[in-house]
């Protein structure tokens, strides 16, 4: 009789940590991701050239009639760059730049 207790208790504890150490999986921290960055393309995202308040990119010195990747606010003013990557370049040295921006008068 102890022998068919201790058959039954390990069952049913082995059986108990199945069951419930399956349905225990770590959920995944969910983070926020812009728009722009899950579609990888930027083509939905359309500045004019009317939009900004320079003529070429004060990075690259790319015409903005090329395209405008991304913009900024510095200083009161609204500033079109080719990319992302060159509105990065910008804060390198932030005044030299914009004195190659070709300003909109």
């Amino acid at each position: 009789m102890k022998f068919k207790i201790n058959i039954y208790v390990t069952f049913i504890t082995s059986t108990s940590l199945i069951l419930f150490s399956c349905n225990h999986s770590p959920k995944a921290e969910t983070q926020y991701v812009s728009p722009a960055i899950k579609a990888k393309d930027s083509t939905h995202v359309k500045f004019k050239l009317s939009d900004v308040d320079n003529k070429l990119d004060p990075s690259c010195m790319m015409p903005l009639t090329a395209g405008i990747g991304d913009t900024l606010h510095y200083k009161g003013l609204v500033l079109g760059f080719c990319s992302a990557e060159c509105k990065k370049d910008f804060f390198k040295d932030p005044e030299g730049n914009l004195k190659l921006a070709q300003l909109k008068k």
